[in-house]
């Protein structure tokens, strides 16, 4: 769907992975149909059982994406557009949230402002040798609006996340994987190949197994109640025991064999 600037990717190799493309040079910015064509196809997704791993990317090596354009943020002329667009914002974290499968951010270039915040809320990040990480809307009078400064507080000790954010701080890809930000930093010429050992690495695992465990991570850092983390994870400890996955994966270490997983 070029014309709406999300290209939707079939990995014909890897049958369980989809890649979401955003497409609008030149430094992918989200627009409002973007954004509504992105929450779309996370929800698509998560109906599919046939999806398993999602990723997250921006056409070019320019940028992942340089979030909402100014020309976009010109618009914004009363109290009900500027709801409108957090809203669009919310609505496409809650559907990342809600995929139930994981998903990656996979970042070549720069990685800025609703960018950052899009990737901030993926499972897992990793990105190109030169991609920049930034957060940049103390600089125009804002805080983040997609739940950046919340997820980048989480990630990394508050008092870094808030220097970054205060003086609008640019870090690079090497900066952002010690500081935890980001899983792996990858050179230019073997990042698709090494991000694509990373999601057939995903794919050999258990379907539910991997779901569930999503799921869980979801309590522990988003709800921050610990009795219902706990709660959570004895209702999928006790499910995942009675699936034949579960089962299968018994079998085979007693046979000394691998496993073979069917997501039931």
């Amino acid at each position: 769907m070029p014309d709406i600037g999300l290209n939707i990717l079939q990995n014909t190799p890897r049958p369980g992975a989809l890649t979401l493309e955003f497409d609008n040079p030149p430094m992918n910015q989200f627009t409002t149909d973007l954004w509504h064509a992105l929450a779309a196809a996370l929800r698509n997704a998560r109906r599919h059982d046939s999806v398993r791993v999602v990723i997250l990317r921006g056409a070019g090596e320019r940028a992942f994406s340089a979030g909402l354009s100014m020309d976009m943020l010109d618009t914004l002329h009363c109290d009900e557009d500027a709801a409108r667009i957090y809203n669009l914002g919310y609505e496409v974290r809650e559907a990342i949230y809600g995929l139930g499968k994981p998903i990656i951010a996979a970042v070549k270039g720069n990685c800025v402002g609703g960018g950052f915040e899009i990737a901030l809320c993926c499972d897992l990040i990793y990105a190109m040798e030169g991609a920049k990480f930034m957060l940049p809307e103390l600089n125009i009078g804002l805080v983040p609006g997609c739940g950046g400064a919340i997820h980048l507080a989480q990630k990394i000790p508050a008092n870094k996340a808030f220097e970054m954010l205060l003086f609008s701080e640019k870090i690079t890809a090497e900066e952002a994987e010690s500081l935890g930000v980001v899983n792996g930093v990858f050179p230019k010429e073997t990042f698709d190949a090494s991000l694509n050992a990373v999601v057939d690495k995903i794919l050999s695992r258990p379907p539910l197994a991997v779901r569930a465990l999503k799921e869980l991570m979801q309590h522990a850092y988003l709800s921050g109640g610990e009795a219902a983390a706990l709660a959570a994870e004895r209702r999928m400890s006790v499910d995942l025991m009675a699936t034949k996955d579960f089962k299968e994966a018994v079998s085979a270490f007693r046979e000394k064999r691998t496993p073979v997983f069917t997501g039931e």
